[in-house]
């Protein structure tokens, strides 16, 4: 096959594609990975790599980003241009790079790159990080809290949704017979595809039987890089060690933040590896900061894992076999806290807004028990046997022979 795939999204969102794409070479198929130009350092270097032109830190670190955290709907009308422009970025190298190309396989938010694709007659498999249904059923992950609604709220407030999320890559407008007319650039929205449908999750957490398509497992890449000598070391100093980190998640307060993790882990009795603003090079005894080190290594060194909820963190963690205390911050990590919870592998979430530091003293603590614990153990021992990216590839592959049989 000659595979195109976008990913656009946050760190955790570009580095499951790469996954993908490395599985896909080295299945003798010829790949070429779109992502932000940002996160190619994100993506094994075997991969060809388009970089695009866009940043999503900057998006989320902006008004924009603000305004999602918030949910702030007037907010999030004013920021409309900044989303457009960056879900639009992909359009001009999706139609760069589709030439001879026998399938596009778009992540979610790669709106720009489906309808591109499908105008050229390119077939779409859509991919997901979360269970993202086509149809109104499903548990709405990208709605905080939307697993609690009812089923005729849900089902009503996904249709609404899905009227929305085509104009997020801009439209165009006009006056006809007194009326106004809006048309999305973009039309395929988040889910729309022409082949198949890729949910790139472990079935061990997700519900499956509302979801069409294909149910993978985690993707990610078998013996990925160890982590730095400095850092093996000091985590090896001793234990236990928790780790802290939230990922692309902006943070409007990065001090009182990392002030508020020291307290928690001295009132705990144990000591933090952190992953945030401003925290890289310190070291007191307790909280240790660091830079950019492979989260799979990272969890494997540690005792309990606290971190924003992204899908491909929640994936690392639970291979990992540690427990979770999830602060989610917006979108499905909301989903991720509660999936974890219900599967006794992570304490009641956290969201980042109530935050402070004896609520997440007692997260660790509870985390930390030893039912907890081995229950964990038990998951990562599970969901490590899965061939996420394996299934993915002979989906694809099946889906093409199938196309070309008709």
């Amino acid at each position: 096959m000659r595979v195109l795939l976008a990913a656009v999204g946050s760190r955790g969102d570009t580095v499951p594609f790469g996954a993908l794409a490395a599985r896909m070479q080295a299945e003798g198929h010829d790949v070429l990975l779109l992502t932000h130009a940002s996160l190619v350092d994100t993506v094994p270097p075997q991969v060809p790599v388009v970089a695009v032109p866009s940043d999503p830190a900057s998006l989320l670190a902006g008004p924009a980003g603000a305004a999602a955290r918030r949910g702030d709907p007037r907010a999030l009308n004013r920021a409309r241009g900044l989303f457009a422009d960056f879900l639009g970025s992909f359009a001009e190298p999706t139609a760069d790079a589709l030439d001879g190309v026998d399938v596009l396989v778009a992540s979610t938010f790669a709106m720009a790159a489906a309808d591109v694709a499908m105008s050229r007659g390119v077939p779409v498999v859509r991919a997901h990080l979360w269970p993202e249904s086509p149809d109104l059923a499903g548990p709405m992950p990208l709605l905080p809290y939307g697993w609690v609604l009812p089923r005729p709220l849900r089902r009503g407030a996904r249709r609404g949704l899905r009227g929305m999320e085509a104009y997020l890559a801009g439209f165009i407008g006009w006056w006809e017979r007194g009326r106004l007319r809006l048309r999305p650039y973009y039309p395929a929205g988040f889910s729309r595809a022409t082949l198949g449908t890729l949910y790139a999750v472990s079935p061990t957490l997700v519900p499956t039987g509302e979801l069409r398509g294909c149910v993978t497992g985690w993707w990610w890449t078998p013996g990925t890089d160890g982590l730095s000598p400095q850092v093996e070391a000091r985590l090896t100093d001793g234990d236990p060690w928790v780790y802290v980190g939230f990922g692309s998640m902006h943070q409007s307060r990065p001090q009182r933040l990392l002030d508020d993790v020291a307290w928690a882990a001295r009132r705990v009795g144990v000591r933090a590896v952190v992953q945030l603003p401003g925290a890289e090079g310190l070291d007191d005894g307790v909280v240790h900061g660091i830079g950019a080190e492979p989260h799979p290594a990272l969890f494997a060194r540690t005792a309990l894992a606290v971190h924003h909820g992204g899908s491909g963190t929640t994936g690392a963690a639970v291979r990992a076999g540690v427990p979770s205390v999830v602060v989610p911050h917006f979108a499905d990590q909301f989903y991720w806290g509660h999936r974890l919870h219900r599967a006794g592998v992570a304490t009641r979430s956290l969201p980042r807004a109530l935050l402070r530091r004896e609520s997440l003293a007692r997260r660790i603590e509870a985390g930390l028990e030893p039912a907890m614990r081995r229950r964990a153990a038990d998951l990562g021992a599970r969901v490590s046997a899965e061939d996420g990216t394996g299934v993915a590839t002979r989906y694809v592959e099946g889906l093409l022979r199938g196309r070309e049989h008709r």
